[in-house]
């Protein structure tokens, strides 16, 4: 009988050592036959904006930063290589791959069993935002790859790792703060908690260092650029679209993608046209400040109408993805597939965010007992909270999911160990996921 147990044994493990190169390989070739059928296509959407702030960075000349560095320095060295949009876009595949080795890095430090998280990476593997996010020059999956090595390196510095471990937290965190500048609170936070934890400052406190290190690096590049100490221009604009007197209560996103000068949607808000008029007046590098001052007199003058809005930013946030659904809907070639991307998003999303709201409902409470859960939700809720309060759009959550779907797998293994779930506050949770889901239906139906 031991020998029989040893041989099922040996079987699992190599079947297992298999499974990880088996759904990367899938997701590769998935990627690489989406590639070729858009290998004719422009790039789309914010990706352009990338690739012109690269431009510039590459002619060397001054001009004033509005997206944050982090995708456009990466862009740089193929840009300087005569890459076209089709090799960029191959470019992307680095980032999926990190966030694919992350995710079973983590899952791997969290004690989460393997076939748990292989299952959940592989609709992390075929849900069509993850494959959009691979191949398109955007900030989604760099963020999200990063926030995993650097959750990953606290929990290891956690654990007693050494200077290896922090040194990959601080610059995951640095780099990240590039990737997405909402992301600097994380850079103290995540390092803070495992010094609070472990008591010992030194490692942590390289961390911040290097990481802060970094942004001040391109700080300094920025005021060689523009004469302006900061990382990018387009924070107070941001505020500003999100925090007006016609910003609608729900769709608080709405003139961040609608309503652009020159366009005739403007025209339907001639009072905000003409404070963006007056704003665009100004010198470029005053803007931002101006956008900022404008959004804080109107938040402190109706904090009612700032609270609605962040409580109706707060579950927006929780809705499925549509990014990749909306582009293939504006494309006369991509427009077939609507539905099918539509479906498959709303699936996958909901398959990974109702097992982890339901399993973090329904877990007892030794889930709240594990330093690595409160590591998790600060994390999740320190990186949304920018969100909460300027724009919110499903689309912002991408890089926060896959830690909340390895929380969720926590919860599970917690559960099923000690056979112990109060399953109805599970169901509950669930009930307000989807409630979340209908309404952020019946918004998209209204546009």
């Amino acid at each position: 009988m031991g020998a029989d147990s040893n041989r099922v044994l040996n079987r699992k493990r190599a079947v297992d050592g298999y499974a990880f190169p088996a759904i990367v390989l899938m997701g590769l070739l998935v990627r690489i036959f989406v590639l070729w059928r858009i290998a004719g296509s422009p790039l789309a959407s914010d990706s352009t904006d990338y690739r012109e702030m690269a431009s510039l960075l590459l002619g060397g000349g001054p001009f004033v930063p509005y997206w944050p560095p982090g995708l456009s320095l990466y862009l740089v060295p193929f840009l300087a290589a005569g890459a076209g949009d089709g090799i960029l876009r191959a470019s992307m595949l680095l980032w999926w791959l990190l966030f694919c080795f992350g995710f079973l890095r983590m899952a791997g430090d969290l004690r989460v069993r393997r076939e748990l998280s292989l299952a959940l990476l592989v609709i992390f593997t075929l849900a069509p935002a993850m494959i959009h996010f691979s191949l398109e020059p955007m900030t989604q999956m760099p963020a999200a790859a990063l926030l995993l090595w650097a959750v990953s390196g606290a929990v290891r510095c956690l654990k007693g790792a050494g200077w290896g471990e922090a040194l990959l937290m601080g610059a995951s965190l640095g780099a990240l703060s590039l990737v997405r500048p909402s992301a600097v609170p994380l850079l103290i936070a995540i390092p803070f908690q495992v010094a609070l934890r472990r008591r010992e400052w030194g490692r942590p406190a390289m961390a911040v260092v290097l990481g802060l290190a970094m942004v001040f690096a391109w700080i300094v590049k920025e005021h060689q650029l523009s004469g302006q100490w900061t990382l990018n221009n387009s924070n107070g604009i941001n505020l500003y679209y999100s925090n007006n007197p016609w910003t609608p209560l729900y769709r608080t996103w709405y003139f961040g993608s609608h309503a652009k000068p020159g366009t005739e949607e403007i025209h339907e808000f001639p009072q905000y046209e003409r404070v963006i008029a007056r704003v665009d007046s100004l010198p470029e590098k005053d803007r931002g400040d101006e956008f900022k001052r404008l959004a804080v007199a109107y938040v402190l003058r109706r904090p009612d109408l700032f609270a609605l809005r962040t409580v109706n930013r707060v579950r927006c946030f929780w809705g499925f993805d549509i990014f990749t659904a909306a582009n293939l809907r504006r494309s006369v070639q991509g427009r077939r597939w609507f539905p099918v991307a539509f479906a498959m998003d709303a699936a996958c999303y909901l398959a990974i965010a109702g097992f982890a709201f339901f399993w973090i409902a329904a877990t007892p409470g030794a889930l709240w007992r594990r330093w690595e859960s409160w590591l998790l939700v600060g994390t999740v809720v320190l990186y949304a909270f920018p969100y909460w309060v300027t724009m919110s759009h499903p689309t912002y959550h991408f890089p926060v999911i896959a830690p909340l779907a390895l929380l969720g797998a926590m919860a599970c293994e917690l559960a099923r160990s000690s056979g112990a779930a109060t399953r109805w506050r599970g169901w509950t949770a669930l009930v307000v996921l989807a409630l979340i889901q209908v309404e952020w239906m019946f918004y998209l139906s209204q546009s």
